[in-house]
């Protein structure tokens, strides 16, 4: 991202260089001089400020002036955050807290305290950042300060909301507004107003959550900010589709649009083309709302993948940071133990000296083994969620060729009713996107949908059946999700569509002892045939992805399950096994 700088800020740049220029001597002034410019380059050169902070550190050390050396930790840290180096950033802020406190300075204690509750709150340990943040609102009401006072009381009121305790959400947000207001901050008044809709559009309340977001905007108009402007745009598009007002959300997801493009938030972007894709097909602009559905998944999609590498991110970071927490007290058991040895004799401290450090790593190393293995279960989680994450848009890429295939080749009334048995199936599909399992039933009843849209699709030259072992309760059973459609499509498209004649798919479910075995059978033209038309029999990406799936599923389970691909004299047998798992 580029940092543009104001006149302003680019004169108070250099006329900060050019007092450090005049004052050499390596004094309190040229500490302060230094945290000050490395404060203002945080948001346009962050990494230039590394310098100047390890010097004015140096110096107040030299000087024994601790404030000095608590508010240089202090931007160490904020030049970390900028950079998301939560982990290095935490280590700054925890020393700025304990310099800050020697002091004392409660100004300084206050705003170290708000950033650390901002990394907690990072890091979702919300009882840690709410901890934080009630300590910062106390220290900003013992001083008076307001501005800090309300950004306190909102920052409480985020972490309420993003636990779905609302109530107390509005109650915190309702406080911060009201000082806000009298001192006359718009920004904060935008801000706040905004994030009250919210609160109010999730307990269910439209109409205040509309009213406040149209204060939000009509602020964040007078103020110049298109970032809470889009917001608030999008949002008050999202409520009139709720209130079946279609024309007043088309207008504002429109506008929303535009500011979103301009100002390169896709997530909103993504947003407003899901509200439109919705008012479209209110209106029977079925083109159109299949048009901007693609467009909202797409742009959805890459904002996912994002968020996945950064929650990735965000669990190795706090796997280090405990492990670094659990160094840093076996190291304070040790010392403590070290203490009282000395103190009992030179010998006796030899011997109870090499006793203590057996037992440390004897706990260090299992401590490690234990992490590691948290760790390493957490990455195949991990692992699973995003393969997951691309099976979802490959199966959906798949479905709307179907949908465009169908439409250029039926009439209106067959492809309508086409999109409604699609459009059932996507939402099954997303709102399982997130889950690792559900029920037999619940994936069959996905798999029966597929189906009938293929059936249409082949004009009924497609038969399907499907047969549960008696000792299977399918509503108790849990399998992950749309683990049987790669094989069902590609029965379907590389076995049954080339064949002519009527083409037949029979899907059995059986228990093998603490297994799950599935088998598809198809009479299609069969691997060999495909072959010579130049398919690759076994290179459909979405089986590629599937047993991946079950490879992971093993490891975790413990259990081994399997594909096998066999070829028959007529079609193509598919058997998957899978560890069993019960709901209850």
């Amino acid at each position: 991202m580029v940092h543009f700088l104001g006149t302003s800020q680019i004169n108070k740049l250099d006329s900060l260089k050019n007092e450090l220029k005049a004052n050499t001597s390596k004094d309190t002034i040229r500490a302060g001089l230094l945290i000050e410019l490395a404060s203002e380059l945080t948001y346009s050169e962050p990494n230039k400020g590394f310098s100047l902070i390890e010097e004015a550190l140096a110096i107040s050390k030299k000087n024994t002036w601790i404030k000095g050396e608590a508010l240089a930790q202090r931007q160490k840290g904020n030049l970390h955050y900028v950079l998301a180096d939560n982990l290095n950033a935490m280590d700054a802020y925890q020393k700025a807290l304990v310099l800050s406190r020697k002091i004392p300075d409660k100004q300084l204690e206050a705003s170290v305290l708000s950033n650390l509750g901002n990394i907690h709150a990072d890091l979702k340990e919300y009882d840690q950042a709410l901890q934080n943040y009630r300590a910062y609102l106390e220290t900003s009401r013992t001083l008076g300060n307001r501005a800090e006072e309300i950004k306190a009381l909102s920052n409480i009121a985020i972490i309420y909301n993003d636990t779905e305790n609302f109530e107390e959400g509005v109650s915190y947000l309702n406080k911060a507004l009201t000082l806000a207001k009298e001192e006359g901050n718009d920004l904060f008044i935008a801000a706040i107003t905004n994030n009250l809709a919210l609160a109010y559009k999730n307990l269910g309340e439209h109409q205040k959550a509309l009213f406040h977001y149209q204060e939000a905007m009509a602020m964040a108009q007078k103020i110049g900010n298109k970032y809470i402007e889009a917001s608030a745009l999008n949002s008050i598009g999202k409520i009139n589709l709720l209130l079946k007002n279609y024309a007043v959300a088309e207008t504002y997801a429109s506008n929303a649009l535009s500011l979103s493009k301009e100002i390169g938030a896709v997530e909103w972007e993504a947003d407003s083309w899901e509200v439109l894709s919705k008012v479209y097909e209110q209106n029977g602009k079925m083109p159109e709302a299949l048009n901007a559905y693609k467009k909202h998944i797409q742009l959805r999609d890459s904002v996912l993948n994002e968020e996945k590498k950064s929650e990735l991110t965000r669990k190795e970071m706090q796997f280090q940071m405990e492990r670094q927490q659990a160094v840093a007290n076996e190291e304070i058991k040790r010392q403590q133990l070290a203490k009282i040895i000395y103190l009992i004799g030179a010998i006796f401290f030899v011997l109870m000296a090499m006793f203590g450090y057996y037992i440390y790593k004897r706990r260090r190393d299992a401590l490690e083994k234990k992490k590691t293995a948290e760790f390493n279960a957490k990455v195949s989680e991990t692992e699973l969620k995003a393969l997951r994450s691309q099976m979802n848009p490959h199966f959906i890429f798949n479905s709307l060729n179907s949908i465009s295939d169908f439409i250029s080749k039926n009439d209106i009334r067959q492809a309508d009713d086409y999109l409604v048995k699609f459009s059932k199936l996507t939402r099954a599909i997303l709102e399982n996107s997130e889950k690792k399992s559900i029920t037999l039933s619940e994936d069959l009843e996905l798999m029966e949908l597929y189906m009938q849209i293929e059936t249409i699709r082949l004009q009924n030259k497609l038969h399907h059946q499907i047969t549960i072992d008696q000792d299977i309760e399918p509503n108790n059973t849990l399998v992950p999700p749309l683990i049987l459609q790669p094989f069902i499509e590609n029965s379907i498209w590389h076995g049954i569509a080339p064949k002519n004649g009527d083409g037949h798919i029979d899907i059995k479910i059986e228990k093998e002892g603490d297994m799950l075995k599935y088998v598809v059978d198809d009479n299609g033209v069969g691997q060999s045939k495909k072959n010579v038309r130049g398919k690759k029999s076994n290179g459909s990406f979405g089986i590629k992805i599937t047993k991946s799936r079950i490879d992971i599923l093993s490891h975790i389970k413990n259990k081994k399950g399997s594909v096998n691909l066999m070829d028959k004299p007529e079609g193509v047998r598919v058997e998957i096994t899978l560890p069993l798992e019960l709901q209850f």
